[in-house]
């Protein structure tokens, strides 16, 4: 299913993407750096959602509207993410990151996006025109 193949594929790189944010923030990397990998995270991330939103369109999914608004909430969570390191400091930010944005995420993209996936798969896959 080319739809399932093409969220599989930005799902990878999301992860690998964190774990790049994940790598900066534990080396204690220049905020400078730490807020453009954030910048390209949430950049790939809204490319993600509207990818995964276009075939859930594409493909009837029952639970578009809930999904978007999961999208918009961790959205809304990662742009905040510099205002957070700005406003508790470099320690106590690195100690809420650990948490934040592997489980958040982490937990979309094995129970929600897994849905998704399931839905198109069901439905006979759907053709990925772009986003």
């Amino acid at each position: 299913m080319a739809g399932v193949i093409e969220i599989d594929k930005q799902h990878k790189e999301l992860v690998n993407m964190f774990n790049r944010l994940n790598e900066a923030v534990k080396n204690n990397e220049s905020r400078e750096n730490i807020y453009r990998i954030i910048d390209e995270v949430i950049t790939f991330t809204r490319i993600h959602f509207a990818t995964e939103e276009q075939l859930m369109v594409q493909s009837g999914y029952p639970e578009i509207e809930a999904h978007r608004e999961k999208h918009k909430d961790l959205i809304k969570e990662a742009l905040h993410l510099k205002d957070k390191l700005d406003y508790v400091g470099e320690q106590m930010f690195t100690d809420w990151f650990n948490h934040w944005p592997f489980a958040r995420v982490l937990a979309h993209i094995q129970y929600a996006d897994q849905q998704v996936e399931d839905h198109i798969t069901q439905s006979g896959g759907v053709a990925y025109s772009g986003a």
